[in-house]
């Protein structure tokens, strides 16, 4: 797990950036009881002394910790998350964290984790005697009206499009470039074609990364070897006994979903948030005399940097789809007026698909986090909603997909 820093260590990392002659004094962890909880991240918000910015502090443990966080199921790291948000900057009106420096060395061995600095983007200009307070939209939805609320998922939905708009040539997990270009493969395909270069000591291409179906079936595939410890034969978290799920009848029913090419209907890879929810998305209301004004124009202040389960693939498997799916002004700022993700039974089958993916991711994480509390921005007080969630939807999922059509 990762271990918390100290105010010192935070004064450090900032003054490395910004100098010595600014001071923190605001140092607080964000936690994150939505579906983007990572057990391996730590996120920390920082204010300064006599300066406008504020920023984000992104840490990770240099070295995991093998009982808990060693897994199969690779989460992005530090320099992957800087490089899809310095992208995702360049190419899109998304406001997210910017990164401005890194350290994956622990400050020389100083320290036993890595950390990324992130500058939080700037509030709209108010007036001098207003101030903006800014919440979770998990934490504001109650208090918001239906025209603000109307107003912030139109929103939301433009920003989920320019997302999805961001392209990839491959599918799978935004690894570095260095880390295709001369290091191994990151999926191992089970259809893995050779360039017939092996003999000369080149490492043969893996075409599996050009096919949606592929990578998304090995993904699956590590989190259910994950969870139930394949290599042991035993299951740490009793899917048949706890949940009443059968994982070879599961199998089953993804080989017939192979067979009829279910997944090959994505042609171009886009960026997933995957676990993206309204924990995730900071909301900014202006104050006068640090009293909320009526019927204030809300906005989104910025999205947490909570790319560590990104994928280049499907927009239909992002976690705001998850049935009932999302809002009316969700729905028409992604498609800007007439549209909809689903149009064919198939389609709403590998919704379905996509559901099991997230239950079990978050079952996951939570095994990894040693079921540690994490309390913070989010809708719940400690995240148990979501693995209760997790528990009753995985084997709705598994009987939906008794009679669910591939065709």
């Amino acid at each position: 797990m990762t271990p918390a820093i100290t105010l010192k260590e935070a004064q450090d990392i900032v003054a490395e950036y910004e100098g010595s002659e600014v001071s923190v004094t605001s140092f607080v962890e964000v936690g994150n009881a939505g579906f983007s909880y990572t057990a391996s991240k730590r996120i920390y918000d920082i204010t300064l002394t006599n300066a406008s910015a504020r920023y984000l502090l992104l840490t990770s443990p240099l070295h995991p910790d093998s009982k808990h966080d060693s897994s199969p199921t690779i989460t992005a790291t530090l320099q992957e998350i800087s490089a899809l948000l310095t992208r995702i900057v360049s190419c899109t009106n998304v406001p997210v964290p910017k990164p401005v420096a890194q350290d994956s060395s622990g400050s020389n061995g100083r320290w036993s984790f890595g950390w990324l600095l992130l500058l939080i983007p700037q509030p709209s200009r108010v007036p001098a005697d207003m101030s903006t307070s800014i919440s979770s939209l998990a934490s504001l939805r109650p208090t918001l009206s239906p025209r603000q609320l109307a107003r912030v998922e139109l929103r939301l939905g433009t920003y989920l499009r320019a997302l999805h708009g961001v392209t990839n040539e491959w599918f799978g997990r935004p690894v570095e470039s260095t880390a295709i270009q001369s290091g191994p493969t990151l999926f191992p395909s089970f259809l893995q074609t050779t360039s017939g270069n092996e003999e000369n000591g080149e490492e043969a291409e893996d075409w599996s990364k050009y096919s949606w179906q592929d990578t998304f079936v090995l993904v699956l595939e590590e989190l259910i070897a994950e969870l139930c410890k394949a290599d042991g034969g035993t299951s740490s978290l009793g899917l048949r006994d706890e949940l009443g799920i059968d994982v070879e009848e599961l199998r089953w029913y993804l080989s017939r979903a192979i067979g009829a090419f279910l997944f090959d209907d994505v042609e171009s890879p886009g960026l997933v948030w995957v676990t993206g929810s309204e924990a995730d998305v900071l909301v900014s209301l202006p104050l006068k005399d640090g009293t909320e004004i009526e019927e204030a124009e809300a906005d989104i202040a910025y999205l947490l940097p909570t790319f560590s389960h990104a994928l280049w693939g499907d927009p239909l498997m992002e976690a705001w789809f998850v049935p009932p799916g999302p809002s009316q002004a969700v729905k028409e700022g992604y498609f800007g007026g007439e549209g909809t993700l689903i149009v064919f039974p198939r389609q709403k089958t590998k919704r379905v698909w996509y559901t099991i993916y997230l239950a079990l991711l978050v079952l996951a994480e939570e095994r990894r986090g040693c079921n540690e509390e994490t309390t913070g921005q989010g809708g719940d007080s400690t995240g148990r909603d979501k693995v209760q969630w997790a528990r009753e939807v995985l084997p709705r999922c598994v009987k939906a997909l008794k009679d669910a059509p591939c065709y």
